[in-house]
């Protein structure tokens, strides 16, 4: 049976003793350290399924130690419960609030302990096996999609609490703004995972693609993403012509919010993207999104998969492949065609074909 590894970390000898003894009798591996500069050293060779960490410590205290694991990539996912002497409203909170799983005031009873530690790793097992395809460890990119903005939400979160009287009303706006824009971007991201696994066990049913008319979708689309990327929507030049697609209203919206997204984050600054749209024959209906960025080398493309994490300075934050994945899959299973040409420092150009509805 392959043991859970729990590292702990606390200057206090005798406590980081006992929990050491209770938890091996209970079949874990367990590692200790003093404080958060030793424990950073262990991590560095052995990666634990969750860390227990004090507060209070020299050297390097709990907050600064769960923020260094915070920002790392490859730690990022590692379940954080925080334990402390003092038992105040105020430490909890704000451990809480940068993002640890769990708080736990000393005294405290080691079943208590144990109870925690079972429950957060079964939860993160879960998800793990919910989305294997997304393992963690290998790609800690997905982690940080989810973390970044949570974390930003958080942040801001934190400032209102303990300064929120501090604050002019323009700056307090601004926070709010900014809890926003990343809760949308937390809820399109998370979104994405969902749509993502149900294309993959195939559970999505496609056999019903009612028409949909793609200047009308994007029409409708064109504000939101215009506004969550901060540009004009002259940004978007575009001539599309109406038809009736064998495609669905939603579906077809999940495309161009994808690659007018991709297309306008590619883009350098100033930089407007085209979309077209034309019949092509009597059965197809052609669409093309261009833009003029930074485009893609030829080992990029053939590298692009859901878990790809591109390389963007502008927009760092916005680096999966995973909503190019989901627009060729929708297209494929709409009977249509996808295709991708690109070339490095000068753009990229997608171009679709969608079944017309008879």
């Amino acid at each position: 049976m392959i043991k859970n590894k729990i590292l702990v970390v606390d200057d206090e000898q005798n406590i980081s003793e006992v929990i050491t003894e209770f938890l091996t009798n209970e079949n874990y591996e367990v590692r200790t350290a003093s404080n958060g500069y030793e424990a950073l050293k262990v991590l560095d060779n052995w990666i634990p399924d969750l860390i227990v960490s004090d507060i209070m410590m020299p050297v390097m205290d709990g907050n600064q130690f769960h923020e260094t694991v915070r920002d790392n990539k490859t730690l990022c996912f590692i379940p954080f419960i925080f334990l402390t002497a003092k038992k105040e409203y105020n430490i909890e909170r704000r451990s809480l609030l940068s993002g640890a799983d769990d708080f736990l005031s000393k005294p405290f009873k080691l079943k208590t302990l144990k109870r925690i530690i079972d429950v957060r790793i079964e939860n993160f097992n879960r998800i793990k096996n919910n989305y294997n395809v997304f393992d963690v460890s290998k790609n800690p990119t997905i982690l940080h999609e989810i973390n970044t903005p949570l974390y930003s939400i958080l942040e801001y979160i934190n400032l209102l609490i303990e300064n929120g009287e501090n604050f002019k009303k323009e700056e307090i706006q601004s926070f709010y703004d900014a809890i926003k824009k990343s809760g949308d971007r937390l809820n399109r991201t998370l979104k994405n995972l969902i749509l993502f696994q149900k294309l993959k066990n195939n559970v999505l049913d496609f056999s019903n693609q009612t028409g949909s008319n793609p200047l009308e979708t994007f029409l409708k689309v064109r504000p939101e993403i215009c506004k969550s990327n901060e540009v004009n929507e002259t940004s978007i030049n575009y001539s599309i012509d109406e038809c009736n697609l064998q495609i669905s209203a939603e579906n077809l919206e999940i495309i161009f919010i994808e690659l007018l997204d991709n297309g306008l984050k590619f883009s350098l600054e100033d930089q407007r993207i085209e979309v077209s749209g034309k019949q092509f024959n009597d059965s197809y209906y052609e669409l093309v999104i261009q833009d003029f960025g930074m485009g893609f080398s030829q080992d990029e493309l053939r590298k692009i998969d859901a878990t790809t994490q591109f390389n963007r300075d502008k927009n760092e934050q916005q680096g999966l492949g995973l909503g190019l994945y989901i627009v060729k899959a929708i297209v494929k299973k709409t009977n249509g065609t996808f295709s991708i040409v690109s070339k490095e420092g000068e753009g990229t150009t997608i171009k679709l074909f969608f079944p017309i509805q008879n």
